[in-house]
């Protein structure tokens, strides 16, 4: 059966026949015709086609300025976009000149109360904290909020977003305290004015973060039963903002490593996306690969096998079997085997992920060479130490060439490969090898991590036999 076609693929082919209708009957600088096509650059956008959408952006911003001016409403709104098209694809320069050259010119001619200086400010302030410039959008962050506060008052819609960004550009920084403020703040007000479900839930799952970045669980929990009840309240018991609080709570209880209660509410989520929305659309998928975590973070490792098993079928006939979501199931459903104990079944499972990998995203790929050193482990606990040996060479070396000597992951490889190597017999490449990366290991890792002390372990193990074929060879000499 044939994977069915998905809901991005028929958004695209609708918008680019709308934009090819609108251009061919009613001319191409048709209000109609430049809406459609604005609409398809915001799609390359959505999908992160940024270079298809930075190409129409300016081809749409070069017709707002022919047809309207550098003034007008609808042309500084194409730039700002533009700006935003430029700041997803991380050219952080280009994205900042843009919308610093609007805001500073909306500033001079319609002040900072302006709503389309404050709209520029606001955008201006998200491309500063995505920059890394977290003074900046602190900054200009609390006068885009100031302001709306002053125009249109505390409780208004853009007044609460601009509270809910100062918060992300805090946690951005790493100030969590003042995060938490502006969160809880954000939060209260749009339940106050009865925002929409998903703006309160998106709200709430910042807060959440920044709550769990201070360790702060129980009021993690605290807040998003809230928000669950809340949801229930408005949306019913299987409205997907529902299941999505659900899943949000589970989700904090499994930060707070307390796994029955995620897997309790992992599953009601999960059965009630099953409601909704069928077993085999994405939601019900994602809740049930959630579901699989939360019982493999509890030690059920089997219970999480079968419900991956599952998963795995009903991926593969809707999705094909290199979907990204296929693939994610099958990753999880090798290493759920792999700890259960089923070595043997982890090892059938992930080579058939590998060469799905493998035809889907490459040989190199770090995804690919990350199920290959699993692979790795399931063979060496299925006692298949030759097979092991060769996995973690390929490792190695592809680590090495892809990324470098010394990078983490390929530190991690080398450590691996050592270990084998020892297993195996082959001394002397075991001691160079782990001679060789000893020190940036260390580096790297630290000089009590299990990676590093495991390594000097290796070493110590490897020398013992060194010295002892050493005097054997002496002996015999004599």
């Amino acid at each position: 059966m044939e994977p069915t076609k998905t809901k991005t693929d028929q958004e695209y082919l609708t918008l680019k026949k709308t934009y090819e209708k609108n251009r061919i009957m009613l001319g191409e600088d048709a209000k109609e015709t430049l809406t459609s096509l604005e609409k398809l650059a915001d799609y390359y956008d959505h999908v992160g086609a940024y270079d298809d959408a930075i190409e129409l952006g300016e081809e749409l911003l070069s017709k707002r300025v022919s047809l309207f001016g550098e003034d007008s409403e609808t042309t500084i709104e194409i730039e700002l976009r533009l700006a935003e098209y430029y700041a997803h694809r991380r050219d952080f320069p280009v994205a900042i000149r843009l919308a610093k050259k609007v805001y500073e010119q909306r500033v001079q001619k319609h002040g900072e109360q302006d709503p389309l200086t404050l709209n520029a400010g606001g955008i201006l302030a998200n491309i500063y904290s995505d920059a890394g410039m977290y003074k900046e959008a602190i900054d200009l962050g609390e006068s885009v909020r100031s302001n709306r506060e002053e125009a249109l008052g505390a409780d208004s819609h853009a007044s609460i977003v601009s509270m809910d960004n100062l918060g992300a550009y805090y946690a951005d920084a790493g100030d969590y305290e003042k995060a938490v403020i502006c969160g809880k703040n954000a939060l209260k007000r749009y339940s106050a004015i009865q925002d929409s479900p998903h703006v309160i839930l998106a709200c709430a799952d910042r807060l959440s973060s920044y709550y769990s970045n201070l360790r702060r669980y129980d009021d993690a929990i605290a807040m998003e039963k809230e928000v669950l009840s809340i949801m229930r309240q408005m949306q019913g018991e299987t409205h997907p903002d529902t299941i999505t609080a659900l899943n949000n709570l589970a989700a904090v209880y499994g930060k707070a490593h307390d796994y029955n209660h995620a897997v309790a509410f992992g599953l009601e989520a999960h059965e009630k996306a099953q409601e909704f929305y069928g077993e085999t659309h994405l939601e019900t998928l994602k809740a049930a690969r959630n579901l699989a975590g939360y019982y493999k973070r509890a030690g059920r490792y089997r219970t999480a096998a079968m419900l991956d098993r599952k998963n795995l079928e009903k991926a593969s006939v809707f999705y094909g079997d290199l979907a990204p979501e296929t693939l994610a199931v099958e990753m999880s459903l090798a290493d759920n085997l792999y700890m259960s104990g089923s070595a043997e079944e982890a090892v059938k499972v992930g080579e058939q992920l590998v060469s799905h990998l493998r035809e889907s995203i490459g040989y190199t790929s770090p995804i690919t060479l990350t199920a290959v050193s699993n692979l790795a482990k399931y063979y060496e606990a299925a006692g298949n130490e030759e097979e092991t040996l060769s996995l973690r060479r390929y490792v190695y070396g592809k680590r090495v060439e892809v990324l470098g000597a010394e990078e983490k992951d390929t530190l991690l490889a080398g450590c691996e490969l050592v270990s084998s190597m020892i297993k195996n017999g082959l001394i002397d490449s075991a001691l160079d090898i782990g001679n060789l990366i000893l020190t940036p290991v260390r580096k790297t890792f630290g000089r009590v991590n299990p990676n590093t002390l495991q390594l000097i372990q290796d070493l110590k193990e490897g020398l013992r036999i060194y010295d002892e074929k050493q005097k054997e060879k002496n002996t015999n000499g004599q």
